[in-house]
């Protein structure tokens, strides 16, 4: 992986770290309503309920139903019995158990949120492909027009077209962690760009004989 790609995992790491540490679960709780909002305006209240719903399935399935939460709520912070059984010692770490309660929390948001998006990149997934089969067709036949004639195929523009589609993909997937309420238009713009990208990338592939 290059090194500019390594940058943007490095930073993905690291938004997720001062996510969880730093920033208040009810933070990101009033984000994901802002959030609801913005596609309620943009794209109507059918598209937000079935975003919605289909975030709320997906949460409930992967961090409810799996014990996963659980497991993590009961792994840092003692039930009410086990305070009760520490004789002298029940109020002993009771910072540490609310700052770690504020944490679970804060990540039952992220995680919330990020199904949201996925469920939003979902909705408009049929749209994409309505853009990206053309975007392919229209690339492999400049491509196979070029095989024919002397038209040059740069490798320059192949190589920085594939590269901005992957700057883009992880942009966006950092955006998709970030305790910020984003406009429902950013991710079709992302993509209309990268099927965009994606054209120009097949015509200037290389020429085979």
């Amino acid at each position: 992986m290059k090194k500019p790609l390594w940058l943007v995992v490095w930073l993905l790491v690291i938004e997720l770290l001062v996510i969880l540490l730093l920033v208040p679960g009810d933070w990101t709780d009033r984000a994901i309503k802002q959030e609801s909002k913005l596609v309620d305006a943009n794209l109507g209240s059918h598209t937000r309920y079935w975003i919605e719903d289909k975030a709320e399935s997906w949460y409930q399935s992967t961090m409810i139903d799996s014990g996963f939460y659980e497991g993590v709520y009961y792994t840092l912070i003692p039930t009410e019995e086990q305070r009760l059984n520490s004789r002298g010692m029940e109020k002993m770490g009771l910072w540490w158990f609310q700052w770690a309660e504020g944490r679970i929390e804060a990540l039952g948001n992220i995680v919330y949120q990020f199904y949201t998006r996925m469920a939003l990149l979902l909705a408009w997934a049929p749209y994409m492909v309505i853009l990206f089969l053309p975007a392919m067709y229209d690339g492999m036949m400049t491509w196979r027009i070029k095989r024919t004639n002397f038209d040059y195929a740069s490798p320059v523009i192949h190589r920085y077209g594939v590269r901005f589609i992957g700057y883009l993909l992880l942009g966006l997937g950092i955006a998709f962690f970030a305790p910020i309420a984003l406009n429902p238009i950013i991710i079709p713009i992302v993509m209309m760009a990268c099927c965009v990208l994606v054209g120009i990338a097949m015509g200037n592939l290389q020429k085979r004989v």
